[in-house]
């Protein structure tokens, strides 16, 4: 649908300006003057991109960790006073350059009619459905302030999960590219410093210092086609990952490494309970928070097991019967769900249960990252000693040969 860029002037006098989708000019007009504006013009809006995108949604896209400052200033703002279009405003001007387009454009397509749900629809990199549902419920319920505060906690506490699982992941590839590093630099700078001398062993060379002599000439004589290849596969390897079901298989496989499958369940169960319990306390309706979590989760059997659930909710059947009968969450997270099924308050318990799982991530990770580590240290120790090795008793070995 075509996007038009207006301005127009209120009743006040005041000169408000936006952007909104609409299939012609007229419906502009029309749109404009049903909110009481008289409009002064209204053009296409100029496209930027290969991909076709206006100038004002071509902005890189913010952090997360910005987006949810941003929230938590907006339900400030609201919980101040402010109607939601001055608090935008005020937003505009003063957050910093990553949120500037963001928080204009949320306020141009307001003032052009859009309810604030609708405005965040057009972001989906930004905001999350989930969060949107909320909003949406919020708007309906007259309790915007509350619905986006609980979405700043949700969004606060999701963050500080992803920074420790990143930091579990973090240490052991760190020690891995330095490895990788002081390997590359023997092999190009320290063994040619040896390579007269090797050469001279002729087949008295022992294994190990073959091999390290032969993939140094290698990797000198072909740099180019090793960094082409390297580039090519982390090309390859992004493009790849881009892919939803690619990154699902993925994960997959990784639950099935002992030691990694518990942290990975309980991740995946906290992040289901917990957003099923923040759509059901805010107003979202059960069989639409069930069609919001197929978003959640990544491997296609579970979105089955979602799809399966929601059919049977949509027929009658209690919530915790259904979910019995799937794989999608363990026993002790059914059960518990169960009861606050039975009791009417599964907002709540959903809430406990997901802390409760959250704990348990947070332990499965301490305790990962006590084998991971030492085990990667022990690798790379056992790499580099064993360079080392193969070098100093290709030395003895010519020292044993002059005496």
């Amino acid at each position: 649908m075509p996007q038009f860029r207006f301005r127009a002037m209120t009743s006040s006098g005041e000169i408000v300006a936006g952007e909104v989708d609409a299939p012609s000019r007229a419906e502009v007009v029309n749109r404009v003057e049903y909110l009481g504006h008289l409009l002064i013009e209204a053009e296409l809006a100029a496209k930027s991109g290969f991909l076709g995108k206006s100038a004002g949604t071509a902005e890189k896209k913010p952090k997360k960790h910005d987006v949810t400052l941003f929230l938590r200033q907006l339900a400030l703002l609201i919980g101040a006073g402010l109607t939601l279009e001055a608090a935008l405003q005020t937003l505009g001007e003063d957050s910093n350059k990553s949120l500037v387009w963001f928080a204009n454009s949320l306020r141009s397509m307001i003032t052009a009619g859009d309810s604030f749900a609708e405005t965040l629809e057009r972001h989906p990199t930004i905001i999350e459905p989930a969060y949107i549902a909320m909003v949406r419920a919020g708007e309906a319920s007259g309790k915007l302030e509350a619905v986006l505060n609980a979405i700043v906690e949700d969004r606060a506490r999701q963050e500080l999960l992803t920074e420790r699982f990143n930091s579990a992941i973090r240490y052991p590839l760190f020690l891995i590219v330095t490895a990788m590093l002081i390997l590359f630099f023997f092999l190009i700078f320290v063994v040619p410093q040896f390579e007269p001398v090797f050469k001279d062993l002729g087949n008295k060379l022992n294994g190990g210092a073959a091999f390290v002599l032969t993939a140094s000439t290698w990797l000198r004589a072909n740099l180019q086609v090793f960094f082409g290849s390297w580039l090519a596969i982390a090309l390859g390897s992004w493009f790849v990952l881009r892919r939803r079901e690619t990154r699902a298989r993925i994960f997959a496989a990784i639950e099935k490494i002992p030691g990694v499958a518990g942290p990975m369940r309980d991740r995946r169960t906290a992040r289901i309970i917990g957003t099923l319990g923040l759509l059901v306390e805010n107003g979202v309706p059960l069989p639409a928070t069930l069609k919001i979590l197929r978003d959640v989760v990544t491997g296609p059997q579970f979105v089955a097991a979602i799809d399966d659930v929601h059919e049977q909710v949509r027929h009658g059947r209690r919530f915790a019967d259904a979910l019995n009968g799937t794989d999608l969450l363990p026993p002790l997270a059914v059960r518990m769900l169960r009861v606050g099924d039975e009791t009417g308050d599964l907002a709540s318990i959903a809430k406990h249960a997901a802390h409760f799982y959250e704990h348990r991530l947070s332990i499965g990770i301490d305790r990962l990252m006590g084998i991971i580590g030492p085990a990667t240290i022990i690798g790379v120790s056992l790499i580099v000693g064993t360079l080392i090795v193969s070098i100093m008793s290709a030395l003895l070995s010519i020292t044993e040969l002059a005496l």
